[in-house]
């Protein structure tokens, strides 16, 4: 973050003090972040960031509506300068030795570094309101493109446009549904007006996307960045395009629901309908023929690989479709058919044919599938060990 001005610390505590004191902390926490995120694009690309500006708090409260000149006798605008001020002491970024510590302000501790304070001037924990507004996925995320862009300038845009461009986790997954699923049938600008509408009126579409990415991060090898599932990984992002399509069935807007699903087996090769219920924290791995039917109902923390299909057994209507508990973990290739249920924490090997009712925490594999063991462990989808010959 660049150097604190005076005029910077007045202009923030004038954007603040039109807010409620208990939501206070949150917006400046968010403000800090954006600052010094700002100044890192600034030093690296040797631009200004396209939305936050040049990494000074001036820059970043610019669009924000700020109260009128204050007087001292507006205890509003007195405690927000406050806030600030002691925000500020409490870091060090104030006498000259902002750039030197900890690159001025870390917003990973879910405090504003004793941004509020009691009388005496000891840091006191934000408000689980106030810590909502700081988002530590969103937060490194955007710390990782930031040091993506200095590895590899050649992706400066892409990453641009993708993340550091937008103001928040939500905006940005609204963006890459649009870019990856507009065709010449339907503009990019549609397609990110209808995910804009989803996020804003659903939140627990991001709280879900948040969840998935956290799921593959911890349970796939080859990712070690949180930014790689966002940028790079069709299974995350084809699921994520799932969700908006089942709000909008929800909505009631089944044909683009639709439309939606059709972009998904196109782009991605998955192909999910937008009907089926899924649960949060997702990995659908590498994610080629992934085929989950209308009636399917998949529970939280499900890992599944590539070419697995929950689907029925024929013609009939109804419900028809595999009800995957939670925990559950799918080899590659696993055929699951017709309305059975497979039980949480169990695991279902590669290539199996499961057509009837799974227990809860077993292993099971053949064509068909039969019980051959025990699930091994208490998270089979967390753990992802598929060898099964010591339970034969």
């Amino acid at each position: 973050m660049r150097p604190v001005l005076m005029g910077d610390v007045i202009a923030l505590a004038r954007a603040l003090c039109l807010l409620p004191g208990d939501q206070r902390a949150g917006l400046a926490a968010t403000l800090f972040y954006r600052a010094q995120v700002a100044d890192k694009v600034m030093k690296r690309l040797r631009c200004p960031h396209p939305l936050w500006g040049n990494g000074s708090l001036m820059a970043v409260t610019s669009p924000l509506p700020k109260a009128p000149e204050a007087f001292l006798s507006d205890h509003a605008f007195l405690d927000s300068l406050l806030l600030v001020l002691r925000a500020l002491r409490y870091r060090n970024v104030m006498g000259g030795r902002t750039e030197n510590h900890h690159n001025g302000l870390d917003l990973r501790r879910n405090t504003l570094y004793g941004g509020v304070c009691n009388r005496e001037g000891s840091p006191m924990a934000v408000s689980k309101q106030n810590v909502a507004t700081v988002d530590p996925v969103w937060t490194r995320i955007c710390d990782e493109a930031v040091k993506a862009i200095a590895d590899e300038p050649l992706l400066g845009g892409l990453i641009h446009s993708s993340i550091l461009h937008h103001p928040s986790f939500d905006r940005a997954l609204a963006y890459r549904f649009s870019l990856k699923l507009a065709s010449g049938e339907m503009s990019e600008q549609i397609l990110r007006e209808i995910a804009d509408e989803a996020y804003a009126s659903d939140p627990e579409l991001a709280q879900a996307a948040r969840a998935d990415l956290m799921a593959v991060y911890e349970r796939d090898p080859a990712c070690n960045r949180f930014l790689q599932p966002l940028l790079f990984f069709k299974g995350y992002q084809a699921l994520q395009a799932y969700r908006v399509g089942h709000w909008l069935m929800r909505q009631g807007r089944k044909d683009m629901a639709y439309f939606v699903q059709m972009r998904i087996s196109e782009m991605f090769g998955v192909d999910i309908h937008p009907s089926a219920r899924l649960g949060r924290g997702i990995m659908i791995d590498h994610a080629h023929s992934i085929v989950i039917g209308e009636t399917a109902v998949v529970g939280d923390n499900v890992s599944m690989l590539h070419s697995v299909t929950l689907g029925g057994t024929g013609k009939e209507d109804g419900d028809r479709h595999p009800k995957i508990g939670n925990g559950v973990l799918i080899g590659a290739g696993a055929k699951v058919l017709g309305n059975i249920t497979v039980g949480h924490c169990s695991r279902i090997a590669a290539g199996s044919v499961v057509l009837h009712d799974i227990p809860p925490c077993k292993t099971v594999a053949g064509v068909p599938a039969r019980v051959v063991g025990e699930a091994g462990c208490d998270q089979p989808s967390v753990m992802m060990d598929q060898v099964i010959a010591g339970n034969l």
